[in-house]
């Protein structure tokens, strides 16, 4: 349990600066992984893992969501490259609940791509910028980088940039960016034959299948496979007549997928509307081909739950798509506009009276300031995983939720410990509740009378115990004596 116990006061929000500084000695290293990746982080603690003298420690920081990204950025001067490389090109692995990734600053991107680490080139340093977190802004920072070896490499991710980065890089001065620009279009301009084709079914062969000109002999052998017709569906230089048959196709899961192509003729829309399966009706009904009436005449008898993954970074519309969304008689496309932050407040009220539960909830994790009322009543009906974010937002009304303490439901139970004036009998009481998840709040909870504390450091809570904000740094201190932790011993 020593090592549990080391945990707790690494995860401690009360905890000083000198108590988390002792957690660095070699003696605390099962605690490294909560101290430095799963909390706040003050400065000066920031500063004596940048200096530590083992680089997996300062490479921990790198995965810590809850930094400032320009903490972050001070680690492409580590000495050891290795921890640079890793730390910066993939950061946190996870994200809190309805927060979406943080951004390197500009200005260190740029160095990464002008100075990659010496077991990297420029082409690798971007790949793996794109495959993370920062995709379309690291393509481009790179089109509009000082170097032409970097705008060159930018060359070969025409599809994520604008029309006027990729017009820059075709007229760009120096002729090794031009060269670069000149075989990417030679290059999206080959036609895949039978025999490009490659001889099993990996990332490659699918890829080709979504973004790659396709011969008519190629796409023949292709589409004579059910697998392949769905990734052939993406692709966006099908001929009319494969398009026709992908619409027209006998499998309902088929008929899904075309209907995410933009070049659907107006007399598929309308048959895909009308489809036998309710799946594909439901699928069209988004479809930015369709008018207002022709969503609304599209017979659907029960909207799909929301499965919330717009908490996922994801590129959105322009914002004026997302208030036109916001009026739609289509229920999935105002769940797509409460996503907007930037909705002004009218439309964003108007969302938060909305019939359909899966508006109200996005609207209450993702705008900035979603009425209270909204809050507490998305919490009773929403069960999904980011239940408990909407009591951090600003505004959760936690004013008399301790009349909720006897409640059946222990999600429900839960708010009594938000309410501020909670009776300190209530809180003890909850340390006997079924619910494991209620028991422990009560023990991390800062209106736990000191005795009760003071007796659970004594059990087998003892590491939930550490972790309670209103132990005094004299106790903190006992602690780590007792785990053998060089320091100041009290």
């Amino acid at each position: 349990m020593r090592d549990e116990i080391l945990r707790g006061v690494a995860m401690n929000a009360g905890a000083p600066v000198d108590v988390l500084l002792r957690l660095l000695a070699v003696e605390a290293h099962a605690c490294w992984d909560a101290l430095c990746t799963e909390r706040d982080l003050p400065t000066e603690l920031v500063d004596a893992i940048l200096a530590h003298p083992d680089h997996q420690v300062r490479r921990r920081i790198a995965g810590n969501p809850h930094l400032d990204p320009a903490q972050r950025a001070r680690l492409i001067d580590d000495p050891d490259p290795k921890t640079a490389a890793a730390a910066l090109l993939r950061g946190p692995r996870q994200w809190p609940a309805g927060t979406s990734p943080r951004p390197l600053p500009d200005d260190v991107l740029r160095r990464l791509l002008a100075s990659p680490p010496p077991i990297m080139t420029y082409r690798d340093v971007l790949e793996e910028l794109t495959f993370t977190h920062f995709g379309r802004l690291a393509c481009e920072i790179a089109a509009t980088h000082p170097l032409p070896e970097v705008r060159a490499e930018a060359c070969d991710h025409r599809r994520a940039l604008s029309g006027e980065q990729w017009l820059a890089l075709q007229r760009d001065p120096d002729p090794q960016v031009r060269a670069a620009a000149a075989e990417a279009v030679a290059y999206d301009a080959v036609v895949i034959e039978p025999a490009d084709l490659p001889p099993y079914r990996g990332h490659y062969h699918w890829l080709l299948l979504q973004t790659r000109r396709l011969s008519r002999a190629a796409l023949d052998q292709l589409t004579a496979d059910l697998d392949n017709l769905a990734f052939l569906s993406y692709n966006p230089y099908l001929p009319p007549d494969l398009v026709e048959a992908l619409v027209s196709h006998p499998d309902a899961g088929i008929r899904g997928t075309a209907t995410r192509r933009d070049d659907l003729t107006a007399d598929q829309l309308a048959r895909l509307a009308v489809d036998v399966d309710a799946s594909v009706r439901i699928a069209v009904s988004t479809h930015r081909g369709l008018t207002e009436s022709q969503r609304a005449a599209i017979a659907v008898e029960r909207w799909p739950r929301d499965s919330f993954d717009r908490l996922k970074p994801g590129l959105m519309p322009e914002l004026a798509v997302s208030i036109a969304d916001a009026y739609s008689v289509n229920p999935l496309l105002r769940r797509s506009a409460a996503r907007e932050p930037r909705l002004p407040q009218a439309v964003a009220q108007r969302l938060a009276e909305d019939p359909d539960p899966g508006v109200r909830v996005r609207l209450a994790l993702c705008h900035p300031a979603p009425p209270p009322a909204l809050l507490l009543r998305c919490y009773l009906e929403y069960d999904g995983p980011d239940r408990l974010h909407l009591t951090t937002l600003p505004g959760f009304p936690v004013t008399g939720l301790a009349r909720l303490a006897r409640d059946p439901d222990p999600a429900v139970r839960l708010l009594a410990l938000l309410d501020p004036e909670v009776p300190e009998d209530v809180v003890d009481g909850f340390l006997t509740d079924p619910d494991h998840q209620v028991a422990t709040a009560a023990i991390l909870h800062p209106r736990l009378p000191a005795d009760r504390l003071r007796e659970l450091l004594d059990t087998e809570r003892a590491p939930l115990a550490a972790a309670n904000p209103t132990l005094d740094a004299a106790t903190l201190h006992e602690l780590l004596d007792a785990a053998g932790i060089p320091g100041a011993t009290r």
